[in-house]
């Protein structure tokens, strides 16, 4: 098989920094073979792109970790927000140590090996975007595929924390992973989200799938037609609401968030792109520019 070739340096400069892309996982009590799988995504990528692999542990540190060649950062003990403590504090220090842009990657997911080669043509089709929000192909726990995409997602009115990806004009933002208030922590990303287009970002998305997403939730089962195990991560709407505190959140954040719920049942639509896994072309990227800032000039 030929090797692929590395792309033109003017779209290396233009998509990722000269010292490359990081990629956060935060971890707590994951299997050493999820951890393993999500890193392996990481250093197989395609295109000769150069990606830190950033994994932060919460609480509970993996010493077969430091044996990889990862950044690993060990936090004393874990802080009960979902990750959110370490993919704050994993994604500060990729910043400062001069990676962009910062991508995330939770500990059961993993990339394709074309992920990379989606985010720069992505970030050469929208070069003013600030964010892009990768596809994801969705497997239950033991690898089955689920064809199509969440409505949600289709519509752009979701992203999960693992598709994001941060450019330096959007760094601003990356705190408030640390900084929404713990209760928050099952629906994050839709707290991302808001904070997102209330900060005016542009986001540009597709659905071509290079993120695997591993869902712990019913509607992955009731997509196939299965039995719904009793072990689910369903979100807890009930305790989400009573954990969500406007004020608190303005007075953490500056920010007056709204979050948005998922669609009832979550159904899923037929989509060309949502269930391929041979790395088609990039779909019609979707631009969404919520509330447009002025940009600086130099």
């Amino acid at each position: 098989m030929q090797k692929a070739q590395k792309p033109p340096s003017d779209l290396h400069r233009a998509a990722i920094g000269p010292k490359g892309a990081a990629a956060v996982t935060p971890y707590h009590r994951e299997p050493l073979e999820w951890l393993a799988r999500c890193h392996r995504s990481c250093v197989e990528q395609r295109g000769g792109w150069a990606l830190r692999h950033v994994m932060v542990a919460d609480g509970h540190p993996r010493d077969e970790v430091d044996a990889w060649e990862v950044e690993h950062i060990r936090l004393p003990r874990a802080h009960a927000d979902n990750g959110n403590t370490p993919r704050c504090l994993g994604a500060i220090s990729a910043i400062n140590q001069g990676y962009w842009p910062i991508l995330f990657l939770d500990a059961d997911n993993w990339y394709q090996p074309w992920h990379l080669d989606s985010v720069v043509a992505l970030r050469h089709r929208h070069p003013v975007a600030d964010v892009l929000a990768m596809g994801r192909q969705c497997v239950l726990p033991d690898g089955t595929p689920i064809p199509g995409l969440p409505d949600e997602d289709l519509e752009h009115r979701h992203v999960d924390t693992s598709c994001y990806v941060f450019y330096p004009s959007a760094f601003r933002a990356l705190p408030l992973w640390g900084m929404m208030p713990p209760a928050l922590g099952p629906v994050c990303d839709r707290f991302m989200l808001g904070s997102l287009h209330e900060l005016g970002l542009v986001i540009a998305g597709t659905h071509h799938p290079s993120v695997v997403f591993t869902t712990h939730y019913s509607w992955g089962y009731q997509a196939l037609g299965q039995p719904v195990p009793g072990d689910v991560h369903d979100v807890d709407w009930k305790r989400v609401n009573a954990g969500f505190d406007p004020v608190e959140v303005f007075r953490r954040t500056g920010l007056s968030v709204q979050l948005t719920r998922p669609s009832v049942g979550a159904p899923l639509q037929a989509s060309s792109q949502g269930s391929s896994v041979s790395g088609p072309p990039l779909d019609a990227a979707m631009t969404k520019p919520t509330m447009m800032t002025p940009r600086p000039t130099a």
